[in-house]
């Protein structure tokens, strides 16, 4: 079954049953996003009731359209689209999406019909995305199934949702990040494919740097640890977990049907499976740009840079929170420095290294940079200040980042309209840039922890 979620993953052609031409349904969705997004494979939009949508021919039914089905898209309620995953899996089509609620997550009548559903797909080997889902989106392959419109790019890392909702608040907010998506699947309920099935397939694709998770809870523990661990031997996975307070976890049961368990055994699970754990889909998706973007430290030394005080201070106290040192620099930097800043001007040069009012100056800024560039630190943090008077020395950043091939994050302190331009072309010049101290340090902390776990996976196996 594994080979044909691949396939229904990466679809050469689908089918959409329950489409509809009524521009405010969720039946126009993904025929839409398809179309707009300049879909390559066959669309074969499903009803009886039009001859076309959106100028593509409509079938009345599955069996008509006669030539074999990569996925079948499924917009009706739970009762129908049980016989419409009965005939696509008599037509042998490689999987299904079911976007309708009312199972397990439901009632005891609901929890049956869920279980009619996994009977459906044994029968006929056909895995099932779903139900309860937004569905998913495939981007190197322009590929959307999801009934609302997506306005991201092609990129790196994947999201996985158990929630649909939570799993856009991550993608928009890479997307408000400059950071683009490999994939998007909301697992949903997970009747039929779970978080392991979506991990190992998913896995395969060389485009996919970064998993970004949302977990409320999970039905086979034991089986995801195991997939979890082979994955982040190879690449990060972050995971943002809900239901840790009882009352939240009554809801949960309400939403996906899912057992949130307690969440300390969760917590624990997650560490040893060696994944990055978040507070937030925010913060889900800052460590997921950095852990796409930036190479991992080699240590624990990190060096801030700063013309303006405070924000390297809040950057400092998260960041030594999360184990980072901040050696002082050297006296061959100090030297370097002040010939770049002056003998005589009246600061302290220590870490962080707070240049002041001349820092400003972008001459200034990059000339430390360069004393910098041969410091034996592990990483570094950089802030500047937006004034729009003055350049911001990209071009040379980018060549600090490239020189030292260490991580460097960069904070811009700016509001989000004044920072939009820079933040893209920062993020094509790949140098990873956040708009406040706080998201700097955490993007620096996720580094710093998934460091720690190869370092200690190493030691365990020698």
């Amino acid at each position: 079954m594994m080979e044909k979620l691949r396939k229904a993953l990466n679809p050469e052609s689908v089918a959409i049953v329950g489409t509809s031409v009524d521009q405010v349904s969720v039946g126009i969705g993904p025929v839409y996003n398809l179309v707009s997004s300049f879909y390559r494979g066959k669309i074969f939009p499903v009803n009886p009731k039009y001859e076309n949508v959106m100028g593509i021919k409509c079938y009345p039914d599955l069996r008509s359209i006669g030539e074999p089905l990569d996925l079948v898209i499924i917009l009706l309620n739970q009762h129908a689209a049980m016989d419409i995953l009965e005939e696509a899996g008599k037509l042998g089509a490689n999987g299904a999406v079911i976007v309708a609620g009312g199972f397990k997550e439901v009632d005891e009548d609901g929890k049956a019909l869920e279980e009619r559903l996994q009977k459906i797909s044994a029968k006929y080997e056909i895995p099932v995305i779903g139900p309860n889902t937004h569905g998913f989106s495939n981007f190197h392959k322009d590929f959307h199934s999801i009934f609302w419109h997506f306005d991201t790019f092609p990129g790196e890392i994947a999201v996985i949702s158990q929630s649909g909702g939570v799993g856009l608040t991550i993608a928009c907010s890479l997307r408000t990040m400059m950071c683009g998506l490999s994939h998007f699947v909301g697992v949903g309920n997970g009747a039929v494919t779970g978080f392991s099935d979506y991990l190992q397939v998913i896995n395969l694709d060389p485009n996919v740097r970064v998993f970004s998770l949302f977990v409320e809870g999970l039905e086979n523990a034991r089986e995801f640890y195991e997939c979890a661990r082979k994955i982040t031997a190879k690449k990060p996975v972050v995971v943002y977990k809900a239901g840790k307070n009882e009352e939240v976890a009554k809801a949960t049961l309400t939403h996906t049907g899912s057992l949130t368990g307690e969440y300390d055994l969760y917590r624990a699970m997650f560490k040893q499976a060696g994944l990055v754990e978040v507070d937030s889909a925010w913060d889900a998706a800052v460590a997921s740009k950095a852990l796409a973007m930036l190479n991992l430290p080699e240590g624990d030394r990190v060096c801030a840079m700063t013309f303006t005080a405070g924000p390297s201070i809040v950057g400092m106290d998260r960041l030594l929170d999360a184990g980072w040192k901040f050696p002082d620099i050297s006296d061959h930097a100090r030297q370097g420095i002040r010939s770049v800043i002056g003998e005589k001007t009246p600061v302290e040069l220590q870490n962080p290294i707070d240049l002041t009012g001349l820092g400003f100056l972008p001459q200034n800024y990059s000339g430390v940079l360069e004393v910098l560039r041969d410091e034996s630190f592990d990483a570094f943090f950089l802030v500047w200040s937006f004034n729009a008077l003055i350049r911001i020395p990209i071009a040379e950043i980018e060549k600090f980042v490239k020189d030292v091939k260490k991580p460097v994050v960069m904070v811009l302190l700016a509001n989000q309209y004044e920072a939009e331009r820079y933040l893209e072309e920062l993020a094509r010049r790949r140098v990873c840039c956040y708009l406040t101290p706080e998201d700097g340090a955490t993007a620096l902390n996720a580094l710093l922890r998934r460091y720690k776990m190869l370092n200690r996976d190493r030691k365990v196996s020698n």
